[in-house]
């Protein structure tokens, strides 16, 4: 497989997906249709945690879809991308097993862990009534980072 590259002015770090999993999905069920003009609200978030063993780093994504009443919770999916990252041993403080990856570095992670759920949730939610509960693009740049050892 071939690895991504990353350049940027801190340093470069090449990387490969290594694995998706999806880790869970939730859909409730509804009395009735909504309607075509729905709104949905998403709450997203993200966790980063690392395998030093296989020199992991590995992005959980969680997304929650809100009815537009802003309580009601229609259906949640929970999704993993897997990253071996080349070098990481020069980004781990064996000290106390954390890992300090550049923000850019990070960033194209999130972006790539958040565009893989949107792909999941249209695969796990054709045909339902959350059809077109589509994730809207959003700069992963907007999330904080908590990056936890495995």
């Amino acid at each position: 497989m071939k690895s991504a590259h990353i350049i940027n002015m801190e340093q470069s770090v090449s990387f490969q997906i290594k694995a998706i999993e999806l880790l869970d999905v939730a859909l409730t069920q509804q009395q009735q249709a909504l309607p075509e003009q729905f709104t949905f609200n998403f709450n997203i978030g993200l966790e980063h945690k690392i395998n030093p063993e296989n020199q992991f780093l590995i992005v959980i994504g969680t997304v929650k879809i809100i009815h537009q009443d802003g309580q009601t919770q229609l259906a949640s999916l929970k999704a993993s991308c897997i990253f071996q990252i080349q070098d990481f041993f020069n980004f781990l403080d064996p000290a106390n097993n954390n890992i300090s990856i550049p923000q850019a570095i990070l960033t194209t992670l999130n972006s790539v862990t958040v565009s893989t759920i949107r792909g999941i949730m249209f695969a796990q939610f054709r045909g339902t009534y959350l059809h077109n509960a589509v994730l809207p693009v959003i700069n992963p740049q907007d999330f904080n980072i908590s990056q936890n050892t495995q």
